[in-house]
Protein backbone atom coordinates (compact mmCIF):
# COMPACT_ATOMS: atom_id res chain seq x y z
CA UNK A 1 0.00 0.00 0.00
CA UNK A 2 1.89 3.25 -0.93
CA UNK A 3 2.89 5.82 2.12
CA UNK A 4 0.56 8.62 0.87
CA UNK A 5 -3.01 5.88 1.18
CA UNK A 6 -1.70 4.92 4.54
CA UNK A 7 -1.23 8.81 5.25
CA UNK A 8 -4.56 9.85 3.62
CA UNK A 9 -6.67 7.12 5.23
CA UNK A 10 -5.04 7.92 8.73
CA UNK A 11 -6.22 11.50 8.19
CA UNK A 12 -9.78 10.58 7.61
CA UNK A 13 -10.14 8.58 10.67
CA UNK A 14 -8.60 11.02 12.92
CA UNK A 15 -10.97 13.49 11.60
CA UNK A 16 -14.05 11.68 11.62
CA UNK A 17 -13.19 10.28 15.07
CA UNK A 18 -12.73 14.35 16.27
CA UNK A 19 -15.69 15.27 14.18
CA UNK A 20 -18.36 12.96 15.58
CA UNK A 21 -16.93 13.30 19.32
CA UNK A 22 -17.48 17.57 18.90
CA UNK A 23 -21.07 16.62 17.72
CA UNK A 24 -21.49 13.99 20.62
CA UNK A 25 -20.12 17.01 23.06
CA UNK A 26 -22.41 19.82 21.34
CA UNK A 27 -25.62 17.10 21.63
CA UNK A 28 -24.67 16.59 25.59
CA UNK A 29 -26.76 18.70 28.23
CA UNK A 30 -24.40 21.55 29.28
CA UNK A 31 -24.01 22.62 32.81
CA UNK A 32 -25.93 25.60 33.82
CA UNK A 33 -23.52 28.10 35.63
CA UNK A 34 -25.40 29.94 38.85
CA UNK A 35 -26.18 33.45 38.35
CA UNK A 36 -23.98 35.84 39.29
CA UNK A 37 -26.23 37.88 41.99
CA UNK A 38 -26.87 36.40 45.66
CA UNK A 39 -30.71 35.12 46.17
CA UNK A 40 -31.72 37.97 48.41
CA UNK A 41 -33.74 35.08 50.90
CA UNK A 42 -30.07 32.75 51.35
CA UNK A 43 -30.01 32.39 54.53
CA UNK A 44 -26.49 33.95 55.99
CA UNK A 45 -24.59 31.74 59.27
CA UNK A 46 -22.97 34.89 60.60
CA UNK A 47 -20.85 36.26 63.63
CA UNK A 48 -20.19 39.90 64.27
CA UNK A 49 -18.56 40.85 61.18
CA UNK A 50 -18.21 37.92 59.02
CA UNK A 51 -20.63 35.67 57.49
CA UNK A 52 -21.42 32.42 55.47
CA UNK A 53 -23.91 32.72 52.68
CA UNK A 54 -25.50 29.14 51.85
CA UNK A 55 -26.36 28.77 48.33
CA UNK A 56 -29.23 26.23 48.78
CA UNK A 57 -29.27 25.04 45.03
CA UNK A 58 -25.52 23.80 45.01
CA UNK A 59 -26.01 22.24 48.44
CA UNK A 60 -29.43 20.26 47.49
CA UNK A 61 -27.48 19.27 44.15
CA UNK A 62 -23.94 18.56 45.93
CA UNK A 63 -25.33 16.52 49.33
CA UNK A 64 -22.77 19.27 51.08
CA UNK A 65 -23.22 22.96 52.54
CA UNK A 66 -21.91 25.30 49.70
CA UNK A 67 -21.98 28.66 50.04
CA UNK A 68 -19.80 32.56 49.92
CA UNK A 69 -17.96 33.54 52.58
CA UNK A 70 -19.56 37.50 53.15
CA UNK A 71 -18.01 40.30 55.27
CA UNK A 72 -20.61 43.43 56.72
CA UNK A 73 -19.83 46.47 55.47
CA UNK A 74 -20.83 50.00 57.33
CA UNK A 75 -23.61 47.65 59.13
CA UNK A 76 -24.86 45.99 55.77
Amino acid sequence: MPRMLRFSIAVLILTVTFGMGRLAFGQAAQPQFPSQQPDPNARVISGNDVGFRVDRQQTETLGRLTGTWVVRVNGL
